[in-house]
């Protein structure tokens, strides 16, 4: 994986640490991994996809075994574009949660765009939850 981080402040990038394959997160220490469709760890820092979301994998779950298949197939998507793609990051502040948001790009194109028309992802925050229904 190459991963170019968008320093916002400075308007210049640079290269990131890791070239490490990004797996899915298991039970052990989170490094670099996804954890769904819009969060994934990068050199033991957590991440949050910015202007889109994914269906949920566990938790707050609306549409049942619907929304997990569809929240699986996000996942396993974002995790490819990870790691088959020049990756850049734009940095866009922190959530409530302490996790860095970021815009990222997948060899230029916004991951929420390519998500969404993929239908695995919708607008965040003004997309319909459509697994919901």
């Amino acid at each position: 994986m190459r991963v170019l981080l968008a320093v916002a402040s400075f308007g210049i990038m640079g290269l990131a640490t890791s070239a490490a394959a990004i797996d899915m997160c298991g039970s052990g220490p989170r490094v670099n991994c996804v954890v769904d469709g819009d969060t994934f760890w990068l050199d033991g820092q957590k991440y949050r996809a910015f202007g889109y979301d994914t269906p949920e994998p566990q938790t707050n779950i609306c549409g049942g075994d619907v929304e997990r298949q569809l929240a699986s197939q996000a996942s396993r998507r974002f995790m490819e574009l990870l790691n088959t793609t020049e990756i850049t990051l734009e940095p866009r502040g922190e959530d409530r949660y302490g996790r860095i948001l970021v815009v990222i790009r997948s060899d230029g194109e916004d991951i929420a765009d390519i998500l969404v028309r993929e239908g695995l992802a919708r607008y965040y925050p003004d997309g319909e939850e459509f697994w919901c229904h």
